[in-house]
C-alpha cells in the first residue's frame, strides 16, 4: 500500500514518487510553450502554414495542462489539519479518491481498492471528529 496512516502525529504519508512526474510534465509543457513561441515568432502572420496554426495548438493545449497541474498538490506528507474534506469522483466507472486541501490544490491518492479507500475515509473522518 503506497498510503501509510500515522495517528501519532496526525498524518496522512503518500509515497508514489508523483511529485517527480509532475515535475517531468511540467517541464514539457514548458518546453512546448517555448518551442510554440519560437516557431510563430519567427514567420509573419501572411505566411503562417498549417504547421504553424499545429504549433499554436500545441501551445494552447500545453498552458491549459500546465493550469492543470499547477492546481494539483504533490505533497507527500499531508498533515489533517490541512485536509478540508475528501472528494469521491467515478471516471468511467473508476472510482477515484482524492484530498481537498485547505491551500485550494487537490491531491490525488494512489488508491487502487474500495477496501483501502474505506480505510482512508474512515482515518479521516475518525480524526476529524475528534478534533472538532
Amino acid at each position: 500500500m503506497l498510503i501509510k496512516f500515522d495517528p501519532d502525529n496526525d498524518q496522512i504519508k503518500i509515497d508514489d514518487n508523483l511529485k517527480f512526474q509532475y515535475w517531468i510534465l511540467k517541464f514539457m509543457m514548458v518546453l512546448n510553450i517555448f518551442n510554440m513561441l519560437l516557431n510563430v515568432w519567427n514567420s509573419s502572420f501572411p505566411e503562417w502554414g498549417m504547421l504553424t496554426w499545429f504549433w499554436i495548438s500545441i501551445g494552447l493545449a500545453s498552458l491549459l495542462i500546465l493550469f492543470y497541474l499547477t492546481q494539483r498538490s504533490t505533497t507527500e506528507v499531508i498533515p489533517l489539519e490541512e485536509i478540508e474534506s475528501l472528494i469521491h469522483k467515478d471516471f468511467f466507472g473508476r472510482k477515484r479518491l482524492s484530498l481537498k486541501l485547505k491551500n485550494g490544490k487537490t491531491r490525488h491518492l494512489p488508491t487502487k481498492s474500495l477496501k483501502e479507500m474505506a480505510e482512508i475515509k474512515n482515518f479521516v473522518s475518525l480524526n476529524k471528529t475528534i478534533e472538532n
